[in-house]
């Protein structure tokens, strides 16, 4: 048995099985791994990591499977090794490479730690425990860590969530967690603290930015899927800062010495995947890699369809809660597509977009640097 401080729990206890788990190349892979990507250029403090919030995850996982001795073991060690498959810059590559769930899946069928896992459990059966919604379900472990970890290195005050109640009131029934009418209210809290922290941290134009010129550097290199899901943050910049590419080196340099773009246009208004896809494919045939285009896919709130007992009847957290309807209501309120350009392009770049949005007879609002 093992205890490790974590400034939001406390101590977090692993047993001999966990730490066999966390001692592999694989799990320590993670603490090079960022949690939110590049959203250290807004707030310094956010250097926090994906082990972690990995460690977090398995602590509250395990509290839950306290309260729920019918959870099957297996499922808290899942909850441990949910993110092995994250990118370096977490989130960030996944719009050029599969999603870091199928990456996971990969480390745990060639990495060295399957040979951990399968001193317990065959690899089908532990493959399976990560489907398990204490993991990945609507109220989960992964999410309930991450909101309260990421608001806490960010500082932001929008993390405040009532955890210990809601693990308390969290029922397994054998297929979904089920909120307990006790827990309705911490529940609420986590989707209002998850709709505060989407604008102000998880949508912040500064991280956009910088993860747009990230993965444009990244494509211009043409990493393959092989050379990236094994490599951590160090390997990637290392790997950019030395390019044969012009391009890929002044793109990681204007990263490093916090040179971003500058915006065009950010707008919360959708024009469609289709136009925005012409308008990317013009855009980089006049400019090259100098003017990047960048749309996001828009917050989901999974939350929402989370069961709870209410008045002795089981119904959807949206039925019950008039908040959590406001909040899916305004969910993509805050949502914002952007075109960036290098600092001495961008006028080029609002002549070109004027044209552009005036040949299809769509408004054009210039964002202002």
């Amino acid at each position: 048995m093992k205890l490790i401080h974590d400034p939001i729990y406390g101590h977090i206890e692993l047993d001999e099985f966990a730490v066999r788990l966390v001692d592999t190349p694989e799990f320590q892979r993670l603490r090079r791994i960022t949690q939110l990507g590049l959203a250290f250029l807004a707030y310094p403090s956010a250097r926090h990591t994906r082990f972690e919030h990995s460690l977090g995850t398995f602590y509250l996982a395990k509290r839950i499977a306290e309260h729920n001795p019918e959870i099957e073991e297996g499922a808290v060690y899942a909850a441990l090794l949910h993110d092995l498959g994250h990118y370096p810059f977490s989130h960030t590559l996944e719009t050029l490479y599969p999603r870091h769930e199928e990456n996971t899946k990969w480390f745990i069928r060639h990495g060295e730690i399957s040979d951990v896992i399968r001193e317990r459990y065959s690899l089908k059966e532990f493959l399976r425990f990560l489907k398990h919604p204490l993991v990945s379900g609507d109220i989960d472990a992964d999410r309930m860590d991450y909101l309260v970890r990421d608001a806490y290195y960010t500082g932001v005050a929008y993390g405040l969530v009532d955890l210990d109640r809601l693990v308390r009131n969290l029922h397994y029934d054998g297929e979904r967690l089920i909120i307990g009418e006790k827990g309705i209210m911490a529940a609420q809290s986590l989707l209002l603290a998850r709709s505060m922290m989407y604008p102000t941290v998880y949508g912040h134009h500064v991280s956009r930015i910088a993860s747009a010129m990230l993965v444009k550097a990244v494509e211009l290199e043409g990493l393959s899927l092989d050379e990236i899901r094994v490599m951590d943050e160090v390997d990637l910049v290392a790997r950019l800062r030395r390019s044969e590419k012009d391009e890929v080196r002044e793109l990681v340099k204007a990263i490093d010495d916090r040179r971003l773009y500058k915006r065009v246009l950010y707008s919360g208004h959708d024009p469609g995947r289709e136009f925005v896809g012409d308008l990317m494919r013009e855009l980089e045939a006049e400019f090259g890699h100098l003017v990047l285009v960048d749309y996001p896919p828009k917050p989901k709130f999974e939350e929402k369809n989370a069961f709870v007992v209410a008045d002795g009847r089981l119904k959807r957290l949206s039925e019950v809660s008039p908040l959590v309807r406001s909040l899916v209501e305004l969910k993509d309120t805050h949502w914002r597509w952007g075109v960036y350009a290098r600092a001495d392009v961008r006028g080029r770049a609002v002549e070109f977009m004027e044209d552009f949005f005036g040949r299809r007879g769509v408004d054009f609002a210039i964002q202002k640097p």
